[in-house]
């Protein structure tokens, strides 16, 4: 009986070392689990902040572009009106060119 006592005991013995190194284990992952989930609310917030970042920068562009098409659709208009002023400026450069000889023969 004395063995099958001892036997009990070195059983019990390992089964308590082996609690004992499952607890410290299992608190080490707890530990790096605490750390991982701190490290994903922080990468969850810089997420956040550049997809706000992003939107900004995306209606910015959105502004500016509309902006670019309201010059553009300016410039083109002052071009049509510097073309028909050249127009009437040659047309008037013409006609006193050809005043000039009436008026020399006064």
């Amino acid at each position: 009986m004395d063995t099958q006592a001892l036997q009990l005991h070195d059983k019990v013995q390992k089964l308590i070392e082996q609690y004992s190194k499952d607890k410290e284990k299992l608190s080490k992952l707890e530990t790096e689990l605490k750390e991982i989930t701190n490290e994903n609310i922080n990468l969850n917030e810089k997420v956040n902040k550049l997809q706000n970042e992003l939107r900004t920068a995306q209606d910015s562009n959105l502004k500016l572009n509309q902006e670019r098409n309201q010059l553009t659709q300016k410039n083109q208009e002052l071009e049509k009106m510097i073309s028909a002023f050249e127009g009437f400026a040659n047309d008037l450069n013409t006609k006193i060119d050809d005043l000039i000889p009436a008026i020399e023969k006064l």
